[in-house]
């Protein structure tokens, strides 16, 4: 995975959940356990929320094991673009308890990808 950052503190807090995230969502992509793979995508959610905070505001009073809720609600405050993501967001703002079955296990999957795709590549670019 290619950094997206430069050697800060807050870069590298940033790249480590980065990592974590593309560590988690790989990892729910290679099962079939429709809990594990909500569990995994939405602990990936988590660290790519703060990791968009952290770009944005720098430091932060909140972490990873935020709700994804607060995390979310703090994205949105900090910049509106992010209402773009609203919908694949909604799946995983419930509580663990919600788990999908097997058919929903490819929209979970391509929820978080979407997320991904949109907040890794909202970080600008760092020349080596």
């Amino acid at each position: 995975m290619e950094k997206k950052h430069g050697t800060g503190e807050i870069e590298q807090e940033v790249d480590a959940l980065l990592a974590a995230a593309d560590q988690l969502l790989t990892v729910a992509e290679q099962t079939q356990d429709p809990t594990f793979v909500y569990e995994k995508c939405r602990a990936a959610v988590g660290q790519l929320l703060l990791a968009y905070l952290l770009t944005r505001e720098g430091r932060t009073n909140l972490s990873a094991d935020s709700t994804i809720g607060l995390l979310w609600e703090k994205s949105v405050a900090c910049d509106p673009e992010i209402l773009l993501l609203a919908d694949q967001i909604r799946y995983f703002l419930d509580e663990i308890g919600s788990v999908p079955n097997g058919e929903e296990m490819e929209t979970i999957l391509d929820a978080a990808n979407e997320i991904w795709d949109f907040i890794y590549d909202s970080f600008p670019e760092v020349e080596t």
